[in-house]
């Protein structure tokens, strides 16, 4: 596993690319859609923001907070694949139109600028408090198996970097 400093400033590279991105979007194109089934550029920076604080850095603190150790419990096999490119699998992961899932539109360019801003800062800031994480203490992925707070925070990493491909979709369609 990569020492988390290495994952911090990874991450701060991609959300540097997310941030510079930002922009070169209107607030038109931020919402506009290529179809009904798909996200806006604008759903894409509101998915990973929120997704990340309210999900990814949620499972954090519970693995920092645990007293319990689920140290058996291990990765799936999607799990141990993912950690060892460490990198998403290039390909659409497409997940159905949910009310749970599908980020919202976010209410404009500057929420989502001020949110990943944030959003650094508050992974700085998580960095430094995963010296005292527990390799054992760990909590359920849906799909990746049980991952412990390092884990937690690569995984916030090549999340950002997954939806990069997204992105570069999104920007083509913005683009025609």
């Amino acid at each position: 596993m990569e020492t988390t400093k290495s994952v911090l400033s990874q991450f701060e590279k991609t959300a540097g690319i997310w941030l510079d991105s930002i922009n070169q979007y209107s607030e038109e194109q931020f919402a506009k859609k290529p179809d009904t089934d798909s996200w806006s550029i604008g759903q894409v920076y509101n998915h990973l923001i929120v997704g990340t604080r309210l999900y990814h850095l949620q499972q954090i603190a519970l693995c920092l907070e645990s007293k319990q150790s689920d140290g058996n419990a291990g990765k799936t096999l999607a799990g141990k694949l993912m950690f060892f490119l460490r990198s998403f699998p290039p390909m659409r992961i497409k997940v159905p139109p949910s009310i749970t899932y599908t980020p919202a539109q976010p209410p404009n360019i500057e929420a989502m600028r001020s949110g990943l801003e944030k959003l650094i800062l508050i992974m700085r800031g998580t960095e430094r408090n995963l010296s005292a994480a527990s390799e054992v203490s760990k909590t359920e992925h849906p799909a990746l198996g049980s991952l412990n707070a390092r884990e937690w925070f690569q995984l916030i990493e090549m999340h950002f970097r997954h939806h990069l491909r997204q992105k570069k979709r999104l920007d083509r369609f913005l683009a025609s």
